[in-house]
């Protein structure tokens, strides 16, 4: 499946956006990643209907910050603990 992300709202200190074939399962790791943020003052998502793969997620940064710069920071902590998950994982069943 492929994923399509369209930008919904954008101000100087929120994001919104859909992301088309993802529902709860990235959506709530993102939320959680962006939480960790302290430039992050609210992270949420919703999914507007159970029955297809597309959620709405929803940014809100404190002042002098930038949403856009949180999503990006987010994207690559979830992409750096997926890479150490797999090399652990790797190590642990005696792969490489």
């Amino acid at each position: 499946m492929r994923l399509n992300i369209k930008t919904l709202e954008r101000t100087k200190d929120t994001l919104r956006i859909e992301i088309d074939g993802e529902g709860h399962s990235f959506s709530h790791l993102l939320q959680n990643t962006l939480l960790e943020d302290r430039s992050v003052e609210m992270a949420g998502y919703d999914v507007p209907h159970p029955l297809t793969m597309k959620s709405i997620v929803y940014i809100k940064v404190k002042k002098e910050s930038d949403p856009r710069k949180a999503l990006e920071r987010a994207l690559k902590k979830i992409m750096e603990r997926s890479d150490e998950f797999l090399s652990k994982f790797s190590q642990a069943t005696g792969k490489s």
